[in-house]
């Protein structure tokens, strides 16, 4: 039988990456440019240049991630959008906490974020449920049709609709998107009964109100890519797409709830990462993705991500499940600008794809990261086996010409680039670890994506970790996370009882029911749930925050839902070092499920270059590799050559097609028996 062939392809910053591996475990990876101008090109030119290399063998199914999404929320390009509420609720989202959400290493004066949905386009209806679901006041439908003819006459093309305690009862919410489907078959309505059935206005509302801003982009952007991978690898093939909390689901799934797919790419590569060094044997990781444009950074025990319901993306909080992750403008494109004072600022402006780079020669003249290291010469001048070719020139132009403001050498601002660039991303560890109550120093880290092993060995100095691990190919790690990837499928329900009033059989009923629709949901997928995972998010009486319990069986009963409550006193003395047994009441808020169907796509294995069993470097560069900046000859040894068992002693530079990895003096480096790299500080 011909092989079946299963591509993931990671889209965004400078390049996409498409990673194929069949059903034996054979691999091919290559990475083609992104295209943003028009984003579903990156990747189905990924898929035209794979085909020709797999010349007609079959490609069973497409497994994606993007960053179309987040980086339309990051830059506030949003679309002509309208947002329907309670009347006496117009200003929630003016209104919203008060806390107001900052930057890395600013000072703020009291401005809340801006709006999703402009003012001019909020409107109130009259209607009312209590906080039980009874109906006090019904809708006024002649009301509505008036909202309904007002939105048409503005132009608008997304709708969210937020009524008060939907999550209770969506019978109005349900009527309403009725009604304006009556007015326009072509408006796209997001409800929050459906998008985040859950209490918190403010959080219910902004976070459905960004499902809408997003619903026209990524709704069209996973048509036509679904449509046209289709049409390329015959009907039959599957196309998924990756989600923020770590599984994939159908592209008519992802269009249905776009928000949950806006951190799909990094989501990807922290499940990747996590399995690949579950595989070698670690099992406390710290996953550092870097890329052209930001950092992303998660934590890992025991090879499950952390998961978080409580994220944001920018400065908006957004209740949707996601892998817990930071994520910071640090990246390969981060430009080197003077900030405020005449310091020197790394990111979070990044050149992109285009004009990228100076070294680029695509039209871009500010210098950045990768600048930086080219003219340092920890990086050379040819990348993807010659098809992208540097210009150290014009680094050292861009460099020179920044430095001059500050009286440095271009040679002097690149060094203090680096630095700085690794202290925000040791700090974004920090976020993960320490502020959680996790020691970084007994964690591996994990460094992946083009960037991440240029700069993993003087990031873990700063954190006092003492192992990095590289993967076989660091440039594609979010790829090894797509094919890894099963669907999975959520759902929650706002349940909040206190201990001592507790009705474990309507809880039990409420898991039932939510798992039974997950399953049929997974049917359309074309697989069955394998396994459902229940938990319930719990908190002491009194606290504004929760901590999601998992339940530990697969079917709640009346007798094993009342287990939670011992569970979350554990879980809250692992995680704040006491607990209150027996002095404070513990009250549940919300219960989840979710459901999990295995793909059973193989690993990707990598092949040793056995015939090489001593491997001699292809040559040297001069590069500048600590503080005394003076450039070194250091040797260069082509990733692909060494064989499991290869060791030395650094200063020595890797290059492969995807990435390159410095390992400075007072590091070793060997290559394990599945191919990874692994550095370790003496």
């Amino acid at each position: 039988m011909a092989a079946r062939w299963h591509l993931g392809i990671d889209s965004g910053g400078t390049f996409t990456d498409v990673m194929a591996v069949d059903d034996a475990g054979r691999m091919r990876v290559l990475k083609v440019p992104s295209t943003p101008k028009h984003p579903p090109d990156g990747p189905l030119n990924g898929i035209a240049k794979l085909q020709s290399q797999l010349k007609g063998e079959a490609i069973a199914d497409v497994s994606h991630g993007t960053t179309v999404g987040l980086n339309a929320l990051l830059q506030r390009k949003f679309p002509a959008v309208g947002l329907i509420t309670t009347r006496g609720f117009r200003h929630v989202l003016e209104i919203a906490r008060h806390t107001v959400p900052g930057e890395w290493g600013t000072i703020y004066a009291w401005i809340k974020p801006p709006r999703v949905v402009p003012l001019e386009n909020v409107a109130e209806v009259d209607e009312r449920i209590d906080k039980d679901g009874a109906i006090v006041t019904a809708l006024d439908e002649a009301n509505m049709r008036a909202v309904a003819d007002d939105f048409a006459a503005k132009g608008i093309v997304t709708i969210a609709v937020c009524l008060m305690h939907a999550y209770r009862n969506p019978v109005h919410e349900q009527r309403v998107r009725d009604i304006l489907l009556a007015k326009n078959p072509k408006w796209l309505i997001s409800l929050s009964s459906e998008v985040m059935p859950e209490f918190r206005e403010y959080e219910r509302m902004v976070t459905t109100a960004t499902n809408a801003v997003l619903a026209p982009l990524l709704g069209r952007y996973f048509a036509e890519f679904g449509e046209r991978v289709k049409q390329s690898l015959g009907p039959a093939a599957g196309v998924f797409v990756m989600r923020s909390a770590g599984g994939v689901v159908n592209a008519e799934e992802a269009a249905a709830q776009p928000l949950r797919t806006a951190l799909s790419g990094p989501a990807a590569g922290v499940l990747g990462m996590a399995k690949a060094a579950l595989k070698a044997g670690i099992d406390k990781v710290i996953t550092f993705d870097m890329g052209g444009t930001s950092a992303d950074i998660a934590a890992v025990d025991g090879g499950e991500p952390h998961l978080t319901t409580d994220a944001a993306i920018d400065i908006y909080p957004l209740r949707t499940p996601t892998i817990d992750l930071v994520t910071i403008g640090a990246g390969g494109g981060s430009l080197i600008t003077i900030g405020t004072g005449g310091r020197i600022q790394v990111g979070p402006t990044s050149a992109g794809a285009d004009p990228g780079p100076a070294c680029y020669r695509k039209g871009g003249t500010e210098p950045t990261v990768t600048d930086a290291n080219l003219v340092l010469g920890r990086i050379g001048q040819k990348l993807l086996d010659g098809d992208v070719t540097l210009d150290p020139e014009a680094a050292r132009q861009a460099l020179q010409q920044r430095g001059e403001k500050l009286g440095l050498s271009a040679l002097q601002l690149a060094f203090s680039a680096i630095e700085i660039v690794c202290n925000n991303m040791a700090g974004a560890v920090r976020q993960v670890s320490i502020k959680r109550g996790l020691d970084p120093r007994v964690y591996s880290l994990v460094a992946f994506g083009g960037a991440g092993p240029l700069h993993a060995a003087r990031m873990a100095e700063l954190l006092g970790i003492s192992r990095v691990l590289v993967p076989p190919y660091p440039g594609l790690g979010s790829c090894v996370g797509l094919l890894m990837a099963d669907v999975r499928l959520d759902a929650s329900s706002t349940f909040i009882q206190k201990e001592n009033e507790f009705d474990a059989a309507a809880a039990a009923e409420i898991f039932q029911s939510m798992s039974t629709k997950l399953a049929r949901r997974i049917e359309a997928h074309g697989l069955r749930a394998s396994t459902f995972l229940l938990s319930a998010d719990m908190r002491y009486v009194g606290m504004g925050t929760e901590l999601n319990v998992a339940l530990g069986a697969e079917r709640a009963t009346a007798a094993n839902v009342s287990e939670l409550f011992e569970g979350f006193h554990r879980q809250h003395q692992s995680v704040f070092g006491y607990a209150y047994r027996g002095r404070h009441l513990i009250e549940t808020v919300a219960l989840r499920v979710t459901a999990v169907a295995r793909r059973g796509i193989a690993m990707p294995a990598y092949a040793f270059d056995r015939a090489q069993p001593k491997p001699l470097p292809v040559g040297e560069r001069a590069a500048v590799m600590d503080a005394a900046m003076a450039a070194t000859a250091v040797p260069v040894y082509r990733r692909e050559d060494l064989p499991q068992g290869w060791s030395m002693t650094g200063p020595v530079l890797i290059d492969q097609y995807d990435s390159t990895t410095v390992i400075p003096a007072g590091h070793d480096a060997a290559v394990d028996t599945h191919g990874n790299l692994i550095l370790t500080r003496r």
